[in-house]
Order: structure tokens, then sequence, then C-alpha cells
């Protein structure tokens, strides 16, 4: 199947009917809490397979989360019943799915692990550099900063402010410029 950007693939509540494995593009899956906060949970890319997914088949249970293509999408889907019969039949797909599940479990933790116990400039400092790895200016928004951070919108827009205020960034409309790389790494080495 061809997806276009921006379609929701299944939301929260929605029943699981067949298992999607992304070709080419990438699938962006986050929760949504009931106060309206987002997170980003990790995205799908090519040869990779939603966890989520997995799981909601193998325990007949609704998803707790939404998917969406970022851009277009190539995907490649089985249904529920060939999903169930090629896990049990084919040892190869079996370990495929469980090697796929597990990795990314081993990153939902890391995940968790990171929002809990890892300072918020110290994430953000972190996801400036990574987006912005060999250029000064990213285009990005304090939402979308927020949603991969596990943060609200104002806390990112603070933090930024306070990055502003040191000189470190300088901040445009929809985008950052980055002044000062090495107090961005001495943010990230600070919590060692």
């Amino acid at each position: 199947m061809v997806l276009p950007p921006d379609q929701i693939l299944f939301t929260a509540g929605s029943l699981c009917q067949q298992y999607l494995l992304v070709v080419d593009g990438c699938v962006r899956v986050q929760q949504i809490s009931r106060s309206g906060r987002e997170i980003l949970l990790y995205r799908i890319g090519p040869g990779e397979s939603c966890i989520l997914t997995t799981a909601c088949l193998f325990s007949e249970r609704p998803y707790p989360a939404m998917g969406i293509t970022e851009g277009p999408v190539v995907a490649v889907t089985l249904s529920q019943a060939e999903f169930s019969q090629l896990v049990g039949c084919s040892e190869g797909f079996r370990r495929f799915v469980f090697r796929s599940y597990g990795e990314r479990l081993a990153e939902l933790l890391m995940l968790i692990e990171t929002v809990v116990f890892t300072r918020l400039d110290v994430r953000l400092a972190r996801r400036l550099l990574e987006l912005a790895p060999h250029q000064a200016e990213l285009c990005v928004t304090h939402q979308k900063l927020a949603l991969e951070l596990g943060s609200a919108r104002e806390v990112i827009s603070r933090a930024l402010k306070n990055f502003a205020d040191q000189g470190w960034i300088e901040q445009h409309p929809r985008q950052i410029v980055i002044r000062d790389r090495a107090a961005l790494k001495r943010v990230i080495q600070s919590a060692d």
C-alpha cells in the first residue's frame, strides 16, 4: 500500500486488524495524554514493524497510542489471520517479529529512563545537536521539540529562551540557530 503524508494509521482505542511492515518512508508513533500532552514513542522506518501492532495482534487489545505517516510511506500489510499463520509456521518470520519486538521494547525502556531521569535542558541540548549535526540552522517548532522530548511546549519555550539568554542559540520563527555548540555539549556532559 502507498500512504500519503500525515495519514493516521491507527489511534488510541482502535482495534488492530493488520500487521504493517514499512518498506519506504517513516511512521511516527506517539501517545497523547488526557491533558493533551504528546510524546514521541518511536519511529518506524524501512524494514521495521510496529511493536504496538505486534502486541495488539497477540493480545487482541486496542491500540494504546497513534501512528501517523511523516511523509509518503510504502508498506506491506498482513491480515491478522495471515500474521498468526506466519508466526505459527515460519521460523524466520517468527524470529523477525520477536527480534523487532525485543529491540523496540529496549528502546522504549531507554526512552522512559531518559524522560524520567534526565533533566530537560540536557535532553533539549542533545536533541538540538542531533537535529543539526553539521549546520547551525535548524527548522523546528517548539511544539515538535516538546513532542519529541515528552514535555509541554511552554516548558520547551522557557528552556530555549534560557539557551538564547545565555547566547548559545538564536530563535526565529520556526527556526533555531546554534551559536555555541560547545556550550550545548557542556550541558549534556553535566549530566554524566
